[in-house]
């Protein structure tokens, strides 16, 4: 029994680095999430400076951190870079209008969250706001309002550009790529020159691409690693349990066994 218990408590020793670093990797993001969220908490406040103090501090606390290297790909890297570069740049660009400096600081504030959240990341609370656009823009093909259409989709590349960062972390390049192509169709001379029933067709396809990015995202996802820990623990008991089982088991039929000899 001493035999089985100790092979137990090594098992867990092992385990225990993997679980220690998942626990450091998360606090660290974490920590940098809190920070993102504060930054846009003040740009929405209008206290544009004391939220570009903010970023500056973000940025020192990535690098503390040695974040970059808790980063699983370069795309990652490559939308944290350019969003903090792009919010730090703008956030007090009294030259812009204050709506637009905002809108950077939450684009740059819904990438940390993608890269730390596992499931239903904030970029998907967006879904209403996105939708509803590309449904006026619907309408103006609908109505056939060149004018209106125009104005719509101003407004849905607007929404959609704040979590084009994030959607790209979150989602199959495949999928992703496959709206920038029907959104680079819609700014071109091509489709106007389409039938309105061509143009309804290809938007009605666009809308369920679309669908697709954001009903993908609200299915829970776990933590590879955190299932591997959970299955590697939960195989170490119940192998153990079995061999104590299994052990009492023979232990009581050696028992009977003399019993009846005697």
């Amino acid at each position: 029994m001493k035999r089985i218990w100790l092979f137990a408590f090594i098992t867990l020793i092992c385990l225990f680095p993997s679980l220690n670093y998942a626990a450091e990797n998360d606090g660290a993001w974490k920590k940098l999430d809190q920070i993102s969220d504060q930054a846009l908490q003040l740009a929405k406040n209008g206290r544009f400076e004391e939220a570009k103090e903010v970023l500056t501090y973000f940025s020192d606390q990535f690098f503390q951190m040695n974040a970059r290297d808790r980063l699983k790909t370069a795309d990652e890297l490559r939308a944290i870079t350019i969003t903090h570069e792009n919010a730090l740049k703008t956030v007090t660009a009294s030259s812009l209008p204050e709506e637009e400096r905002i809108d950077k600081v939450t684009q740059f504030r819904l990438v940390v969250d993608a890269i730390h959240s596992t499931h239903q990341p904030l970029w998907s609370e967006m879904e209403t706001t996105v939708m509803g656009a590309f449904d006026q823009l619907e309408k103006a093909v609908e109505q056939g309002k060149e004018e209106a259409f125009t104005a719509s989709l101003r407004q849905f590349l607007n929404h959609y550009e704040l979590i084009e960062p994030s959607v790209k972390i979150d989602v199959q390049p495949e999928e992703a790529k496959k709206i920038d192509e029907e959104i680079e169709m819609l700014q071109t001379p091509a489709f106007q020159q389409l039938s309105q029933e061509e143009q309804q067709k290809l938007l009605k396809n666009m809308r369920a691409d679309l669908r697709t990015l954001f009903d993908g995202v609200k299915k829970d996802e776990a933590d590879p690693s955190l299932i591997w820990v959970i299955i590697s623990t939960g195989g170490m008991i119940v192998l153990t349990l079995s061999y104590v089982g299994w052990r009492k088991y023979r232990g009581e039929k050696e028992k009977n066994r003399t019993h009846e000899n005697e």
